[in-house]
């Protein structure tokens, strides 16, 4: 049972800090964060600052699969680390980072939307299972952001 990493990343057309305060506030969070087509958000409660919580409770199937953690690290509008347990996790703490990283734009055309690249990668995973399902749950998570966000332009 080795420590396995899942790693995701997206250029995504938008601010930084646009992307970064999505995943702290509850009533945005809720539209966008979706693990699959099959899964929604039945309630999200956020206390985003270090050492607070979170629970997330997925619905699936009309199951509720509870996702929790902690923030561990908030750098406004750089960079965010939480613990994520779940069903998928063995109910075990693992570590999440999500990285915003503004792009630079190619040329001087004022039109030019700005772009961040999304980074996120999941650490402490164990099983091909545990690897496999949160490789495809945060990719249609960070893709549905990029649709949400998209909308709100």
């Amino acid at each position: 049972m080795t420590n396995q990493v899942v790693k995701v990343e997206k250029r995504i057309n938008a601010e930084p800090i646009r992307l970064f305060r999505a995943w702290l506030k509850a009533e945005e969070f809720s539209n966008w964060f979706l693990p699959g087509n099959s899964i929604g958000i039945e309630s999200a409660l956020l206390d985003p600052r270090p050492g607070g919580k979170f629970k997330i409770n997925m619905l699936h199937e009309g199951k509720v699969l509870p996702h929790e953690g902690e923030y561990q690290i908030i750098e406004e509008p750089k960079k965010l680390v939480f613990t994520w347990r779940s069903h998928a996790t063995g109910d075990l703490d693992t570590l999440v980072t999500v990285t915003f990283d503004r792009l630079e734009e190619g040329s001087s055309n004022s039109n030019k939307k700005p772009q961040t690249l999304i980074t996120l990668t999941h650490e402490r995973l164990i099983g091909e299972d545990a690897i496999t399902s949160h490789k495809a749950g945060w990719t249609h998570i960070i893709d549905s952001l990029e649709r949400w966000q998209a909308e709100k332009e």
